[in-house]
Order: structure tokens, then sequence, then C-alpha cells
């Protein structure tokens, strides 16, 4: 990525209006490019910093690339039409567009480049899910983690659930570093999916999730010591855990920490921040947060 950086920077300081720019910006172009397909290998792999890394590096030395990108991809690139479906899907440069994002993988996959098969997949499961299974499928095989990941929890939504497929895809995910896959791992091993309960493996494995930053294993280590599951009962433990799921944007910590801060439990009870995180999840979805913001309301603000 800093070498992307690094040249960048130097064609930028060449740009000086002469006839060598059009040659420059193809160049420039051909970098964009390159740090498009560094962004999704690095959220494949589950690595947040080094995606941030990249998109902060494409708003900024890169967000004027796009005319170059389109010219590529006009030319029969696929690469390129793949780095204008990742700029449309994360929002580089403009808001970010599914439906902006969508028919550039198609286009990408049609003109032969095979690393967009996990994005069109995506894009086309609700509609064709036998096709995006493939897709998936082929994906994995090229060693796509994203798409590995995908599989264990296509498996775990059988009917009947698949366990024994599911681990397998979801154990090979966490090899790689996935973190979502050991959360899952860890889920699957607390309610005994495909086997006995065993708490203290799916701790270890939320642990391993949580110091790699994954806030669904943060959440879950919450429950467990609001619950005392596989370890001593601590409510201020769990309130942590579940405030730094909270402060990443998952919307069942956000709901906990709400419930948390209504009952002054685990944290001094505090009726302001509990109506704020309750709406953040009420606003995501979590029905039970509405509940509770409905419940205070008619109690005039007291549990």
């Amino acid at each position: 990525m800093e070498l992307i950086g690094d040249e960048a920077r130097n064609l930028r300081n060449a740009l000086g209006g002469g006839s060598d720019d059009k040659l420059l910006r193809q160049k420039l172009a051909e970098l964009s490019l390159r740090a498009a397909r560094g962004a999704e290998r690095a959220l494949s792999r589950g690595d947040d910093s080094l995606f941030g890394a990249y998109r902060e590096l494409i708003r900024t030395r890169l967000a004027d690339t796009r005319p170059g990108l389109e010219g590529m991809a006009a030319r029969g690139v696929g690469a390129a039409e793949f780095a204008l479906g990742t700029f449309a899907l994360h929002g580089f440069v403009d808001a970010p567009s599914i439906e902006g994002a969508c028919p550039r993988f198609a286009a990408a996959l049609d003109k032969g480049f095979g690393g967009a098969r996990f994005r069109h997949a995506q894009c086309i499961e609700a509609s064709n899910p036998e096709q995006a299974l493939t897709l998936f499928r082929e994906a994995a095989t090229s060693g796509h983690v994203g798409a590995i990941e995908r599989l264990g929890r296509i498996c775990l939504e059988a009917e009947p659930p698949d366990a024994t497929c599911a681990f397998e895809q979801l154990e090979r995910a966490a090899r790689e570093g996935r973190a979502s896959a050991r959360s899952l791992l860890g889920w699957m091993h607390a309610e005994g999916i495909g086997g006995k309960v065993d708490l203290e493996r799916a701790g270890q494995y939320y642990r391993d999730a949580a110091s790699l930053g994954e806030p669904s294993a943060r959440n879950n280590l919450g429950e467990f010591y609001e619950r005392g599951r596989g370890v001593a009962q601590d409510e201020k433990a769990a309130f942590e855990h579940y405030l730094a799921a909270a402060q990443a944007g998952f919307p069942p910590g956000q709901f906990n920490v709400g419930r948390l801060y209504v009952a002054g439990r685990g944290t001094a009870e505090n009726q302001d921040e509990a109506r704020r995180w309750l709406d953040l999840a009420a606003k995501a979805g979590i029905a039970p947060a509405q509940g509770i913001l409905d419940m205070l309301d008619r109690q005039g603000g007291k549990p």
C-alpha cells in the first residue's frame, strides 16, 4: 500500500501540463486500479485498518482517476470495471451506491476478471441463489476469505443446518485471519451447534475475534459476563464489552448498552445515554429497543 502511495505522489509531482500528462494520468489510473483491488483484499481478510488506509489513499491522491478507469473499462479491461464497482460500493469518491456497483461487477466478470465473482455473487444472491452459490464456491476455491466465510454461513442457514459444513468453512476462514468467522465459531460452540456446548472454546474464539476488532465478539463476551457463562458474572465488564461493540456501530451492542444504562447495571443509571443508544438500535431494526423507549415515554423517563 505504501508503494502505491509513493508512486502516486511521484506521479502527481511530475504532472505539469505537458505532453506527458496523458501518460502520467494513465499510470495514476493503473495505480487506482491496484489500490481498489488492495482495498478489497483487505476487506476479504477482515482487515478494516488496512482497508481504511487504502480508502484514504484513494480519496486523497487518486480521487480524480475515475475517467482513466472508465477509459480502461471501455477498452475491455475487466479489472477496471471491478475497480469502478468498488469505488461505487464503498463511496470512495461519491456516496456509496450498490445500484452503481453491481452492474460494474457483472461487467467485470463478463470481461474475464474472476476477482469479481464474490461481489457479483452478493449482488445476485437474492434473485439467483443457485448461481450465487456457484460463484461463492469458485471465489472460495481461488482463496477469497470472505467467500469462504459466506459458504459457512450458507451451511448454517440451510434447512436443516449443516454444522459439519459450517465448521469446515468457518474454521478455514478463521485460519486466514477472518475475525467475523472466529466470532461465529464462538457462537456455535456457545450454543452447542453441531455438538456439545463448549463455553471455554467459545470464549477463546470470542477473545481472539475481539482482539482483531470484531464487534460481534465484544457483544457476545458482554453476554458471557452479564450472565456468568463460562466466566464469573461481572456486569461492569459486560457493560465495557457492550460499549465497545456499540461504539463500533454494532446495533445489538447499542441495544445492550442502552438497556444497562436504563437499569444502572454495570454503570451509573443515565436515561439520556440510554435513549441515545436505544434510538440508534431501534433505527437499525432492533425491535426491543423501541419497546424500551416506549416504556420510558409512558413512565416519564423512569425505568
